[in-house]
This record gives structure tokens, sequence and C-alpha cells, in this order.
């Protein structure tokens, strides 16, 4: 399939393309959809096997922040960047940094980005020299905050609602959670669900990662990565790398729930989510239960107190349970009601979109 075919597929507006080679600059900027907005997405450093890899995942990635964005109610669109190299170097080279920063500049401000998979503050510091577009402190002025933790109170709301959609109860008190990957995100969430009553579950590609979670609560039980998966459970929580669910394995489950962190949990998405809703798991998207750092992005240049910042990741558990009502009255996968539900709020707002542009025509057309 051509680029053009890929981009109509699902409604992109607008791919860059940006190659600095004295740096030996990569990268990939997607426009999804920016009708509720300029676009936010993350800038992703990864050693993609090909350029076709690299372009798939900027327009899925972009095309999943459209959603995120609408479902989350914000006002952003959709976007990602895609930088196509090795992320093992210790630290960042500053010209690369810079020219892509210089790139960004270019879109004045349709484009905001943050840290993502392989990069961080160090990464956002060189391109801040370029750009105002970046957003380098994703925290309160008056309470700092990491992410990742605001990202894990996110998914922690989506179990909350999925548990009480199946049980009556909002709370993990005496269920098994599996969580694979307990990296920052991951054992926060592991922290997070045990506060609450849950028994642990955890994997992960890292013995420290392992060890900390294990020090912190000691009945943690620990799986080799490869049978985390199909770990006997009420909630299987990906905080990893995706895809992670697929045909190859969706037979094999033993969990109720499916919400974590990861994006591209299932795939292929609705062939999978289809799959999962027969067989009665229920998958909260994931796209809606990891936009806790959407929220932190919308504040990103407002002085909010604690208080405000954990009141706004709340709104995960509403967002949830609205999808869940729709999802079961429907008889719809839970993905496709989200999908549906975001649809629905881009539409409804692109068309306000006209409103001045019509008066202005009318003016013309009845003038005397």
């Amino acid at each position: 399939m051509g680029i053009f075919e890929k981009m109509d597929q699902h409604g992109h507006e607008e791919l860059a393309f940006c190659c600095y080679p004295d740096a030996n600059l990569r990268a990939i900027i997607a426009f999804h959809n920016t009708a509720l907005g300029n676009a936010v997405g993350g800038c992703r450093l990864f050693n993609y096997p090909d350029e076709e890899s690299a372009l798939d995942d900027a327009l899925d990635l972009s095309r999943i922040m459209t959603f995120q964005a609408s479902i989350s109610e914000t006002d952003f669109g959709g976007g990602k960047i895609i930088i196509w190299d090795d992320p093992e170097d210790e630290e960042p080279d500053e010209a690369k940094f810079r020219a892509l920063g210089r790139f960004i500049e270019g879109f004045n401000g349709r484009l905001v980005t943050y840290p993502d998979l392989g990069t961080d503050s160090r990464h956002m510091t060189f391109i801040s020299r370029e750009t105002e577009h970046v957003i380098l402190q994703r925290v309160s002025q008056t309470q700092r905050r990491e992410s990742a933790e605001i990202t894990a109170q996110a998914v922690l709301w989506g179990m909350k609602a999925c548990i009480k959609q199946l049980d009556g109860a909002s709370t993990l008190e005496g269920l098994t959670v599996a969580i694979q990957g307990v990296g920052d995100v991951g054992r926060r969430v592991a922290e997070l669900v045990k506060d609450d009553g849950a028994t642990l579950i955890i994997s992960d590609l890292r013995y420290d990662n392992l060890k900390r979670v294990q020090d912190e609560y000691p009945d943690t039980r620990i799986l080799p990565p490869e049978e985390i998966v199909t770990a006997d459970c009420d909630i299987f929580s990906p905080c990893a790398i995706g895809p992670v669910i697929n045909p190859d394995n969706v037979e094999k489950l033993r969990c109720r729930i499916i919400a974590g962190a990861a994006y591209n949990i299932i795939s292929p998405r609705r062939e999978t989510a289809m799959r999962l809703h027969e067989r009665g798991i229920l998958y909260a998207p994931d796209f809606v239960v990891n936009a806790g750092e959407m929220f932190l992005t919308q504040h990103a240049l407002d002085i909010i107190s604690k208080e405000e910042v954990t009141a706004a990741v709340h709104k995960i558990y509403d967002i949830m349970a609205q999808i869940l009502e729709v999802s079961r009255k429907e008889d719809i996968p839970p993905q496709r009601a989200a999908f549906n539900l975001a649809k629905e709020r881009i539409n409804n707002v692109a068309r306000t979109k006209g409103i001045y542009a019509d008066r202005i025509i009318w003016r013309k057309n009845t003038k005397s």
C-alpha cells in the first residue's frame, strides 16, 4: 500500500519527512486529525527494522492520539514524531534534536511534543532551544509530579470502572492483578493496586525492576515474560511495549479484564477486540486508560494543585463507565464504543468550525 493510500485509509491530514544528514536525523511527523485543536504527540526514538515500520508507527500512534484527546474531552488533535535511530546512546546528540526543533518550529505551533519512548527531558531541552512548542515540565509548578504516576492513576481508575461493571463494586480488594512490565509506570501501577488490596503477579525483562517491586511487596509472585500474558488472574495489565494480545494467544487468556498503560495492546485491533468481547473478557481500550498524560499536557502551562491533577485523572473512571455502558447496550466491544464516542465528539466540534465562515458567506450573498 502506498503512502497516500495509508494516509487516506484512516483520515490523516499531513505527513512530513524530516532529514538532516549532518546529524543523522531521520524523523517522521504525522498529523492525523486537528478538528479539536492543534496536534499533540510524543517524540518517540526507536530503532525500527525498516522505513515502512517507522511510517506505520507514526500513522498508527498519531491516529490513537486523536481519539485519546477526544475521549479525554481535551481540545487537541492527534500527532506523533517518530525518530528512526538507535536509542542506546547514553547522551542525546545536541545537533540532531536542535535540528528536529527547527522542523517543529516550522509548523508554527500546529504540533506540540513531549518525551515518549526513547526520549526524556534531555532531548526536549535541546529541542526547546529552537522552538517553544515542546513541553519540558509536564507537572504542576506547585507540586512536581512524574507523568508516570499520573498515567498509573489513570490505569487504576480504568481498572476500577471495569471491575464495577463486572462485580458491582469498584475495589480491587481480593483480586489478582498481573502486570507485564514494572518500569516507571508499571511499578506505580503495582503500588496503587496493592494499596487497593490486590495480589500481585509481575514480569519484566530487567531484574532490577522485579527486585524493586518484590522488595516492597514480598508476597509478589514473579513469572517469566513468556508466561505473564496467560497468567491466571482477574486483571491483566500490560505496561510495557505493545502489541501484546493477538490471534495466537487470545484464546489462551485466563483473565477477566485487560487494562494497562501500554499502547497498541491488541493487534489487529478490530478482530482481536471482537474476539475478546465474544469470550467475555472486558478490554479497557489502551488510549482511554493510558490517557493520564493527556491531562498533564492540557495543564502543562497552568499552575495547578495536586488535588486538581488527581481530580482531572479521576475523569477516566467516568469516561470508562460511559464506554462500558454503550458497549453493554449496543453489544459491541468497548474498543468500538470508545472509537464511536470519540468520533462523535470530533464530528460535532468540527461542524462548529464553519460558523464564522458561513456567516461571512451569508452576508455576501444577501448584501443589497
